[in-house]
């Protein structure tokens, strides 16, 4: 039977002993079936390009109204006539599983063969964390922008903080914040685009989606603190507060710019001592080859050297690295920083003052192994100031010559 839908018709109509099919007039291929059991179901109509016949159901009526099933008819209808088959894209979407088992590929297939270990492991973190209990039971065919959103919100807001189970080295804390939500967002931008690649939707609901703005925490250590932080190493030495390898690997921190995690897996071999250099194999950009000066050739003298695959800097448990977290606090705190300052902020001071004293942001790129001259880009207001102090040098230097000109002038009259 054709006629025009409407609440009262659709609701009005009485039960069979079979499966009863209407159909829309006003939008051709919407139609409504009722079942034995008064169940109504509304669904489109077409056939394939092999001339197959389907009818994908798009919702029960009193769950969806008439209004937004007449809608959803005349998109998915829309979608037929240029080719794509509904029944078909629902029946990949089925079989593809959840968010969670596309977490899951998506380590094994692509993060275990294009990402260094210390991005796996926090791309790891970031799943378990936050992706999956917000959206691991969803089906991936399933996940709309709104869920991406909701995602980045709830992460925002700390709905996924929580303390973990404590580890040898101290408490776990899962925190929330703008921050983390843009590492998730962009996580899982990367994950549908996985699933696009490989068949599992036609889209990725997380392109586009807009992230927080970010305020860059550049912290770097005046002169003065840079004085006191180097004389509360040298007082920890002196009085054994502290482990020698700490002390050592907090000054190489301070004098070379060199990452945190750069420094603390670094193995003897990597240490070329006859051309005061480290060698690195792999970096967050690759290979690197770091020139030291003599003061941290003298440092890396004071440690007692083991075979080359060793660390240089080894924790209390054979084979991991040294622990520079809670050395750090008391030597900070000792040295009368304040606790904005973390390890990574003896990376911005070197930055800092390599262009405070000359440099060109492209000579501190190179130092910092930054891929981008965008990223070294923070510090231009840094070489401003420089660029400032030279040109009142010279400008006075200049202004100078006048007042000479004029005293020789006077002394020859």
């Amino acid at each position: 039977m054709r006629t025009k839908f409407s609440k009262k018709f659709v609701e009005a109509i009485e039960p069979s002993q079979k499966d009863q099919l209407f159909w829309d007039t006003e939008v051709p291929g919407f139609g409504v079936k009722v079942t034995p059991k008064g169940k109504r179901a509304y669904f489109i109509y077409y056939r394939n390009r092999s001339g197959q016949q389907r009818r994908p159901k798009i919702g029960d009526h009193g769950s969806i109204t008439l209004d937004e099933a007449r809608k959803t008819a005349q998109q998915q209808l829309a979608l037929v006539a240029s080719g794509t088959d509904i029944s078909a894209q629902r029946q990949v979407e089925r079989s593809v599983g959840t968010v969670a088992e596309l977490a899951e590929r998506y380590l094994s297939e692509y993060a275990e063969a294009h990402k260094k270990q210390s991005s796996i492991k926090t791309d790891k973190a970031n799943i378990e964390n936050h992706v999956l209990p917000i959206l691991g039971a969803m089906a991936v065919g399933e996940v709309t922008r709104q869920d991406i959103d909701r995602l980045k919100l709830a992460v925002r807001d700390g709905q996924t903080a929580r303390k973990l189970p404590a580890k040898p080295r101290g408490r776990r804390i899962v925190r929330g914040g703008e921050g983390i939500a843009n590492r998730v967002i962009a996580l899982t931008s990367k994950m549908f685009a996985c699933a696009q690649e490989w068949g599992l939707r036609a889209d990725n609901p997380a392109q586009g989606i807009r992230k927080f703005r970010e305020h860059r925490k550049d912290r770097f250590l005046s002169s003065d603190e840079v004085g006191r932080l180097l004389t509360a190493l040298r007082e920890a030495r002196q009085q054994q507060t502290e482990s020698l390898s700490a002390i050592v690997a907090i000054r190489i921190l301070l004098l070379t710019g060199m990452r945190c995690g750069e420094v603390l897996n670094l193995r003897w071999k990597d240490v070329d001592e006859a051309n005061a250099c480290f060698r690195l194999p792999d970096s967050k950009t690759g290979s690197r080859v770091i020139p030291y000066s003599r003061d941290v050739a003298d440092d890396i003298g004071l440690l007692e050297k083991s075979g080359p695959e060793e660390l240089v800097f080894e924790g209390r448990e054979n084979g991991s690295p040294l622990s520079l977290r809670r050395p750090w606090y008391r030597i900070r705190e000792l040295a009368n920083i304040d606790d904005t300052a973390n390890l990574h902020s003896l990376r911005h001071t070197f930055a800092s003052w390599s262009v405070m004293n000359g440099l060109s942001l492209t000579q501190v790129g190179a130092l910092l192994g930054h891929k981008s001259s965008q990223t070294t880009l923070r510090y231009a207001d840094h070489a401003l100031e420089a660029q400032r102090s030279y040109f009142e040098k010279t400008g006075s230097a200049l202004a100078s010559m006048e007042i000479a000109d004029r005293q020789s002038s006077s002394s020859s009259s």
